[in-house]
């Protein structure tokens, strides 16, 4: 009888159970795929309706920055620098030859030249100076504030260059590099990125400490960790979402500060380069409560320009943050 059960037995396990063995090639095998950080942020973002606007936004300001002037052949620079200032006539509001107008009396160098090629020349000028601005100051602000948030014996350094730094009128200090210095590209761009990164700087500088003392962190440190593998592995990527948010809003700072600039007569002369916020100061010194389109024309490149680049930096604060990731 007992054979008969163990027979039984043994019968069972063979219709239930089938051995098929194993295999190294799917021993470390994922059910899912694998994550991939970036991957799962573009999918964050393009799920964005509004992120997608304002990326659509950016491209189209781009493009006319570069093809705008090309639309309609106005040449506003002769080979000797100066221009030929009857060539069009001022105060003309917008009209099928000048789309956006031409400059008033009161414009300086301005005058009587048309607004649409002189917008996308200064847009074209502006995109280029905020860009290169932005990127000294996010690497300057990132490196010197992961420096500084590292290693203790900078923070008593650091943090006098700082308050000597905020207790200098920054108009003043421009006004005097602006008046000393020859005008240029690279010497605004000198004079913006001075200083600009100590906002950055300090901020990095106030995350790390936060987070460099954290479980993770001293084991790492433990482990023998250099500084260098400390800060690119274990404390910057823990800011990415906030690195991101701080580069996509410089560009239009940088642009908003040349626009300071030109109020002061601090920026390019008129006759060499063209840009919106000298096209801005040009027209609040003429009349444009009787012309608006004169004060219009700049703005409806400056305004969506500015707005685009906030409302993408939001939207990339939210799709770079692991939180919002499957």
């Amino acid at each position: 009888m007992v054979k008969n059960i163990d027979q039984v037995i043994d019968h069972n396990y063979e219709d239930l159970f089938t051995i098929v063995g194993t295999s190294e090639e799917n021993i470390e095998k994922l059910e899912t795929a694998p994550y991939s950080y970036w991957r799962e942020t573009f999918k964050q973002l393009w799920k964005n309706p509004l992120a997608i606007l304002c990326v659509i936004g950016i491209i189209v300001l781009v493009l006319m920055a570069i093809v705008g002037p090309w639309i309609k052949q106005y040449n506003i620079y002769t080979n000797g620098g100066t221009v030929s200032l009857d060539e069009f006539e001022p105060y003309l509001p917008p009209n099928a030859d000048n789309w956006l107008g031409t400059g008033g009396t009161k414009m300086g160098y301005f005058k009587g030249l048309d607004l649409w090629t002189l917008v996308w020349y200064g847009t074209r000028l502006s995109l280029i100076l905020g860009t290169v601005i932005a990127l000294i100051d996010t690497f300057l602000g990132l490196l010197i504030g992961s420096l500084w948030g590292y290693f203790k014996w900078l923070d008593p350094i650091m943090l006098e260059l700082r308050n000597f730094i905020n207790n200098i009128p920054t108009l003043l200090l421009y006004i005097l590099l602006m008046k000393f210095l020859e005008r240029s590209f690279w010497t605004l761009v000198f004079v913006m990125c001075m200083f600009g990164w100590m906002g950055l700087a300090g901020f990095i500088r106030n995350q790390i400490i936060i987070i460099r003392n954290r479980e993770y962190n001293i084991a790492s440190q433990t482990l023998g960790s250099s500084p260098k593998a400390m800060i690119t592995h274990n404390l910057l990527p823990y800011l990415i979402s906030v690195i991101v948010t701080v580069v996509s809003t410089a560009i239009p700072a940088a642009i908003s500060a040349e626009v300071g600039l030109s109020f002061f007569n601090l920026s390019f002369r008129a006759h060499e380069n063209v840009t919106l916020g000298q096209l801005l100061t040009a027209a609040t010194s003429d009349a444009w409560q009787t012309y608006p389109y004169l004060l219009i024309a700049p703005m409806i490149v400056l305004v969506p320009l500015t707005v685009t680049f906030f409302y993408l930096g939001l939207a990339l604060a939210d799709a770079t943050d692991p939180k919002n990731h499957r």
